[in-house]
This record gives structure tokens, C-alpha cells and sequence, in this order.
């Protein structure tokens, strides 16, 4: 059966030149008795759009192209996995990239303030013993210098039933150095996995 947790909405703050100075992001995490997947819908307004696409635009000329945003992703897509952690009953699970992250530009190829949106996916394989009350939780070290627009939303598969914990406030300021953001999870269901030999 497929169940849905709730979502917790996203409260945009007042004034544009507020959302201007934020990146916001979307937590997505799936579990099923084979793997878990986390994956993540980052939409970055205008002034964080204007300094990652002046980081793709190697060659200065002020339009990005298509062979300039396959290398920024793969400039950025191998450190993701240390940004981004999983913790299911307080272990660390190793995240793997599931394929590369997807990057889209709305339309606009041009350096100045606009939106985008860059979407990286995970997987990890399922522990077994997962238990009801255990607590997943996703680390989300991405861009902590920009303040965060956060919510979440969990899909649970093949018995598992999971509950998104409540985001207090979806307008996070900027994180501390080496502080994740913490999206935590509770696993009201669990299926018996049988553990690999």
C-alpha cells in the first residue's frame, strides 16, 4: 500500500527582496523495503541564482550553455554525497548519487538575478531491524551560507509507514559552519527486511 505523510507547507516570507536573498529547499524521502531514496528540489532565487550561474559561466561572457552546466554539475556533484547524510536510528547510512543532478534554468541562460531550480537524487540500500519509532533523519548541509525555505514530504513503500516531523519554522536562517539542517522523519510502520548475507 502507498501511504503519504503530510507536507509541510512553505509560509514564503514577506517582501521579494527577502525570497530574493533565500534558496529553498524541498526534501523528498522515499522508503521501500530495498532502498531508500532521498531527493532534493532546491529553487534558488535571485541573488543565490546570480552567484551559481556566474559559477557556471566559466568563460564570462554572461550566457550559459549547456556544456557549462555539465560541468558545474559535475564540478558540484561529487561532493554532494558529504553534504548530504542519512540517519536511520542515529547510524550514518552512505548515500550513493542514484544518477546525475538535474539542473534547469527556466527559460533564462543569463547571468543576473532570476531563479533556477537543481534537483540531486540518493539512494541507500534499506537497513534491516528498522523498528516503529525509529527516527530518519536527512542532513542537509547544501548552500548554508543562503537562509532556507524548507519542507518536506515522505512516501512510504511496501509496508513502511513514515510521518515528516514538523518544520517549526520553514524560513531558516543561515547554518553555522559545519551545522546541518535537520529534516527528521518517524517510522510509524515498519516491514520485516531480512538481513543480506
Amino acid at each position: 500500500m502507498l501511504v503519504f505523510a503530510r507536507w509541510s507547507p512553505c509560509r514564503l516570507a514577506p517582501g521579494h527582496e527577502v525570497l530574493g536573498s533565500c534558496v529553498q529547499h524541498a526534501i523528498y524521502l522515499t522508503a521501500g523495503a530495498q532502498h531508500m531514496d532521498v531527493a532534493l528540489d532546491l529553487t534558488f532565487f535571485e541573488e543565490w541564482s546570480k552567484r551559481e550561474c556566474q559559477a557556471m559561466d566559466t568563460d564570462g561572457n554572461g550566457a550559459i550553455t549547456r556544456p557549462e552546466q555539465e560541468a558545474y554539475l559535475k564540478r558540484i556533484g561529487a561532493d554532494m554525497c558529504n553534504q548530504v547524510k542519512l540517519l536511520v536510528a542515529r547510524r550514518e547510512l552512505p548515500l550513493a548519487l542514484l544518477y546525475s543532478p538535474e539542473i534547469e534554468l527556466l527559460a533564462n541562460n543569463r547571468v543576473g538575478p532570476a531563479h533556477h531550480r537543481l534537483r540531486p537524487f540518493f539512494f541507500v540500500t534499506t537497513p534491516p531491524g528498522l523498528r516503529v519509532g525509529d527516527e530518519i533523519v536527512v542532513e542537509d548541509r547544501l548552500w548554508p551560507q543562503a537562509k532556507a525555505l524548507a519542507t518536506i514530504a515522505v512516501e512510504g513503500r511496501d509496508g513502511f509507514v513514515l510521518k515528516a516531523g514538523d518544520i517549526k519554522a520553514p524560513a531558516i536562517p543561515s547554518a553555522r559552519p559545519r551545522e546541518a539542517r535537520a529534516f527528521r522523519v518517524h517510522c510509524l510502520k515498519a516491514p520485516f527486511i531480512k538481513p543480506s548475507r
